[in-house]
Order: structure tokens, then C-alpha cells, then sequence
């Protein structure tokens, strides 16, 4: 059975997309990447030596955001609160910038005064945006994510159904799912937009709805390092700030055949990309299989890995076999990884 959760997980607001009782998706909706929004900001300091400012972008729950913007980066017209005849900028300046990349622990956001209008969402010229920007106070965001849940359900619905199609083609997710939510104000607002959704009522049901799916239970892998496969073996997941790193053991398993091994390393494989997605990593990942001498059952494990992975969500690819038995893959990022939304040291 195919069920979309929208609750809110670990203090955050998350969709949770759960086949036969096993998460498979997880989207944490507050930690949306702002990527490419466009911003009215304040410039608060500048950098000679790294010819570049520090310009106040965002202000949510009474924490600012502050971002990188180099001089280069910003062209006079975007100076909105003077007639700038240069790209010079001076302390307190109003500025119209873009979000080019997320701040990622402890680096800064990246802003750009060149503004990419087909990255954001606005309708529109950029003398238009320009106009609107003047009539903005500082701080103030001019485009981007307006934080709806109705906006994010049909992208995970759909994100949620290839997946599924992929790893399980006879679930048949399409035509047979249901969206439930315990939260009365997500609900009216899915309901307003005719999403089709289920309230579930904490107080009708006398049991909390994440303990009612055993969420806690069907999550708690995913903030430890070791993870078991049903064939005895597991996987050590180590997440660096450089790349991210996928052992495979055979574990308690002492079969030695290649046509074993090729087996576990298929069930590692469906369990490696289950892990992928809902810990959300990106950019550099190394998965280091068990090691198969037989050329053939390497092509086979490359083949059946491209196969699992060509629907996913943030282009997970294939790169190579290294000489040493190591598959290369990148990801995009999109969105913060969850160990960077959620203080996984406290779980």
C-alpha cells in the first residue's frame, strides 16, 4: 500500500512517503533550498581585500541570513536606493540580488546582483522586478518558494510514484495511493487546493499518528552508521564535507559463489539508494561493493544499479568502476542533507 505522510517529524514540517510499511521518500519541507529566490537586501559590510560585501538577505523567525556578493557580481542598477554610476558599493546599500548557492554549515549563502530570471519564478521583465524591488523594505524576499505544501505535493507525488515504478512496478502507486496529515491547517490547505487528503484526529483516534504508522521505528536507520540487509550483511555509511562514502560487508554471510555476491551486492544496492535518497546526499558518493572478480557480474551489477537509479528525483548518475572495486557517482544538491537539517549527534 502506497501512503504520503505530512506531519511534522523531528520538529520538522516533512512529507513521508511509506510503501508496504517501508519509508522510501522523505522530503523535509522546511529546509527547502532558496536557491536562485530573489531577495531585496542590505549591504552590511564590505571586504576589500576580497573585493566583495556581506548584504543582509532574509530575515525568518528573527534569524538573518547574510550572504558572500562580490563586487563583480552587482551591476549599478541594482543599487536601488541611489543613482550608482559604477558597481562601487557602500555600507547600508539596497540591493537587489539572487540566491545563487545555499549557505551549507559553516559557509555563507553566494549572491549575485546578475539576475537569472528563468532560475526564478517571476513573471515577468527584469525593469519590472527592478520597479517592484524600489518599493520593497530591505530584507524582503521579491520571488521564490512561497513555503505551500500544495505547491511541493504534486512534485513528491510524482518523485514518489517513479520510484516506486522503478523498485517495484507491480505496487501500482499511480492509481492506488492516499495522502494523510494530522495537521488541521495542512489539510484545509491541500483541501483547498482539491488535493485529495485524509485528516487524522490525534483525538478520535486516541493515538498520535506517528505512533499509529511506527514512524519512529521505520526511520531510526536512517541517524546510524551501520545499516543491516535482510541477507545478513550491511552497509557503513560515512558523510563527509567532501564526498560521502558507502561500504558494503557480506557481514554474517559465508557463502563465497560470484553468483551469491552478486545477489547481496544487488540487495546492498536497493538499500544504498534507499539510503541515498532519504539521508539526501549529494555530490561526491562512493559505494564500495563486494568484490567480484567475474567481468560479466560487474556489468551486470552496473547495469541493474543504472536501472534502479534512472528516476531519481536529483539525477543520481553512474560515473565509473574504479581499479579498485569502487563505483563513482554524483548527485545534485537541492536541498540540505538531513543530517544538516537534523542534529543527528541528539539521536
Amino acid at each position: 500500500m502506497c501512503e504520503i505522510i505530512i506531519t511534522r517529524w523531528h520538529g520538522h514540517l516533512s512529507m513521508i512517503g511509506i510503501l508496504n510499511n517501508t519509508v522510501q521518500s522523505l522530503d523535509i519541507l522546511d529546509s527547502i533550498d532558496r536557491t536562485g529566490n530573489i531577495y531585496v537586501g542590505r549591504v552590511e559590510n564590505l571586504v576589500s581585500n576580497l573585493n566583495a560585501a556581506f548584504v543582509r538577505f532574509e530575515n525568518i523567525k528573527g534569524k538573518h541570513s547574510v550572504g558572500f556578493l562580490p563586487f563583480k557580481a552587482m551591476p549599478p542598477a541594482h543599487i536601488l536606493n541611489r543613482n550608482a554610476d559604477s558597481s562601487s558599493l557602500k555600507t547600508g546599500d539596497i540591493v537587489l540580488v539572487q540566491l545563487k548557492v545555499e549557505e551549507q554549515k559553516t559557509k555563507q549563502a553566494r549572491l549575485s546582483g546578475k539576475i537569472d530570471l528563468d532560475s526564478s519564478t517571476f513573471d515577468g521583465n527584469i525593469d519590472d522586478l527592478i520597479k517592484i524591488a524600489k518599493t520593497r523594505c530591505e530584507y524582503q524576499m521579491i520571488s521564490g518558494n512561497t513555503g505551500l505544501v500544495s505547491d511541493e505535493i504534486s512534485t513528491f507525488v510524482s518523485d514518489f510514484i517513479k520510484i516506486i515504478d522503478t523498485i517495484d512496478s507491480d505496487a501500482n502507486c499511480a492509481e492506488s495511493y492516499k495522502i494523510v496529515t494530522d495537521i488541521r491547517d495542512i489539510y484545509d490547505e491541500l483541501s483547498a487546493h482539491n488535493v485529495v487528503c485524509e485528516y487524522y484526529d490525534e483525538e478520535e483516534k486516541r493515538l498520535p499518528l506517528q505512533i499509529n504508522y511506527s514512524l519512529s521505528s521505520k526511520t531510526d536507520d536512517l541517524f546510524g552508521k551501520k545499516v543491516w540487509l535482510d541477507s545478513g550483511a550491511f552497509l557503513i555509511i560515512e558523510q563527509t564535507e567532501t564526498l560521502n562514502l558507502i561500504d558494503i560487508n557480506s557481514g554474517k554471510a559465508t557463502k563465497k559463489s560470484e553468483d551469491f555476491f552478486l545477489k547481496l551486492n544487488m540487495e546492498a544496492a536497493v538499500e544504498a539508494y534507499r539510503q541515498i535518497r532519504l539521508r539526501n546526499l549529494s555530490g561526491m558518493i562512493l559505494i564500495d561493493f563486494v568484490s567480484m572478480k567475474n567481468a560479466d557480474m560487474n556489468e551486470r551489477l552496473i547495469s541493474f544499479i543504472k536501472n534502479l537509479i534512472q528516476s531519481d528525483p536529483m539525477n543520481l548518475t553512474y560515473i565509473d568502476l574504479t581499479g579498485l572495486g569502487i563505483m563513482e557517482f554524483t548527485r545534485q544538491k537541492r536541498k540540505k542533507s538531513l543530517r544538516e537539517t537534523i542534529d543527528i549527534k541528539n539521536k
